[in-house]
């Protein structure tokens, strides 16, 4: 598979990043440039949800999803990690039923990032990740703070933020959901 660099602002580490269609095209860097980024949505949450709040939590995730669709957002990022980034995904890909003009953009922080995962969530993570309208892949190996980057990434290619955040001091959606108020997003907390 090619890997085309991206620009060198990406990160201090060199990124790379690979642009797929929902059946593995190719998709050129252009296209990329012309996303709209005042019609996108990032995702931040936990990895655990507890099963009993999982169908709350979904139907929480569908009526946001929906919601900005009706204001004007076609794009949502998703960091595909385990957890509530998996649950948004599978939300998005069934909004985009109704309305196909939605954009699931995969941001991934590294290549082989499901590698150490259970067969069940690895063939989860690709039957989501196949249907994707574009994957960013922002490393080709994992480093100290490439999930960091990665949420870097999508708050500077979004308007708001989607979270499932419990308010705890730290972890990746503190760190993302604290960076999003100092850049004046705003944060819509499903939790």
């Amino acid at each position: 598979m090619p890997v085309l660099p991206i620009d060198s602002k990406c990160a201090v580490r060199k990124c790379w990043a690979v642009f797929f269609l929902a059946r593995h095209s190719i998709e050129s860097t252009d296209r990329l440039q012309m996303t709209d980024y005042s019609k996108s949505m990032t995702f931040t949450g936990h990895r655990h949800i507890p099963i009993q709040r999982r169908n709350e939590l979904y139907a929480k995730l569908k009526m946001a999803v929906k919601a900005n669709y009706a204001n004007g957002v076609r794009n949502f990022n998703c960091g595909m990690a385990l957890g509530f980034d998996l649950l948004d995904a599978e939300v998005v890909l069934k909004v985009k039923a109704q309305h196909p003009d939605i954009t699931l953009i995969a941001v991934v922080p590294f290549l082989r990032q499901c590698e150490r995962w259970s067969d069940k969530d690895r063939r989860h993570y690709h039957a989501l990740i196949s249907q994707a309208d574009k994957v960013v892949v922002l490393s080709e190996g994992y480093y100290n703070r490439c999930l960091l980057e990665r949420n870097d990434y999508m708050l500077s290619h979004c308007v708001g933020v989607i979270a499932y955040y419990d308010g705890a001091k730290r972890g990746g959606t503190f760190y993302t959901c604290r960076k999003a108020v100092n850049m004046q997003l705003p944060v819509l907390n499903l939790y």
